[in-house]
């Protein structure tokens, strides 16, 4: 396994981490021993950075990791995230007060069975929380208590990047970047490269259709709580496996499937320190790592940079 530091945090982490969504069946449904084999494999391999959300199963993947962990707290650089309300009324909300995410933390804390996390991440705060929310000072302060050890935001906008590395409070930016989406690339990776701002990648593998392996009719599978279930439908699902097809390119060498090949693409840019897969199972997770030896050579990133900037039009 590779590493690279973390932006300003000096945080060595795995250029491969492990994503925990899936393992609160937000993918479909899950069984905690396949999740606990993912984890245990991605200690095995040297995975470091194993990210999480209060949001994830409403705190359920938290408590998994929790005791996935016990005992092996130290071998592993956590990160989670808070700010999204998902019990309650105000449910599917989001709220950045400081109370409240004072109040989050501590609960995320409690799940994780530990006294620390080495990087909080506001989940998905607005512009105006970036710019001007009361919360950093509370994040500071639990920072000086040592109750976190770092501190960024996961964002959805490219303004949102913008912003976050211009206030210069956060350490890190967690983003979508992958193969079909590489507005980050251009927008907010140079900039955070000149600040020192940590970048994680995420969703490398676009919810699994970078993995080479969907076809149209895994759309009937798609039901309830898969947040797939929103936007993998019809003629929008079949647009973006055509454009997965159109990189099959890059399947050959050391990259033997597709989705190494997505993961590769990540950490094939300088600014990306590490990008978080998820990997339902121990044999997903070995897959997913070894993608870190994978390197893609220069004709093909030029190639991927062109079809995306044509919208991958024929």
């Amino acid at each position: 396994m590779k590493y690279r530091t973390l932006g300003r945090t000096g945080l060595r982490v795995s250029v491969i981490g492990l994503g925990t969504m899936v393992h609160a069946g937000h993918f479909g449904p899950m069984k905690d021993s396949e999740s606990l084999s993912a984890i245990d494999a991605a200690l095995e391999l040297g995975v470091n950075f194993i990210d999480t959300s209060d949001a994830y199963g409403a705190g359920y993947s938290e408590s998994l990791l929790g005791k996935a962990l016990r005992g092996r707290r130290d071998k592993v650089i956590l990160a989670t995230k808070g700010g999204n309300v998902m019990a309650g009324p105000n449910r599917g909300k989001r709220n950045f007060a400081p109370d409240y995410i004072d109040g989050v933390l501590h609960e995320s804390l409690e799940r994780l069975q530990t006294d620390y996390v080495d990087l909080y991440q506001l989940h998905n705060p607005t512009v105006d929380v970036i710019e001007h929310g009361e919360v950093w000072g509370v994040l500071e302060r639990r920072k000086q208590e040592g109750k976190i050890r770092h501190y960024g935001v996961s964002i959805n906008t490219m303004e949102e990047g913008i912003a976050a590395v211009k206030t210069g409070r956060s350490d890190t930016i967690q983003v979508e970047y992958n193969l079909l989406t590489q507005e980050a690339a251009e927008k907010i990776f140079p900039l955070a490269q000149e600040a020192n701002v940590g970048i994680i990648a995420r969703v490398p593998l676009r919810r699994g259709v970078l993995t080479g392996k969907m076809t149209q009719a895994d759309e009937s599978r798609f039901q309830g709580e898969d947040v797939r279930a929103r936007s993998f439908k019809g003629e929008a699902f079949a647009k973006e496996l055509a454009k997965a097809e159109q990189l099959r390119f890059l399947v050959h060498g050391p990259a033997k499937t597709l989705g190494q090949a997505a993961i590769a693409f990540c950490i094939a840019h300088p600014a990306v320190s590490v990008t978080i897969a998820g990997a339902r199972n121990d044999k997903q997770m070995r897959e997913n790592a070894a993608a870190g030896d994978v390197t893609i050579p220069n004709e093909d990133l030029a190639r991927v940079a062109d079809l995306w900037r044509r919208g991958f039009a024929a």
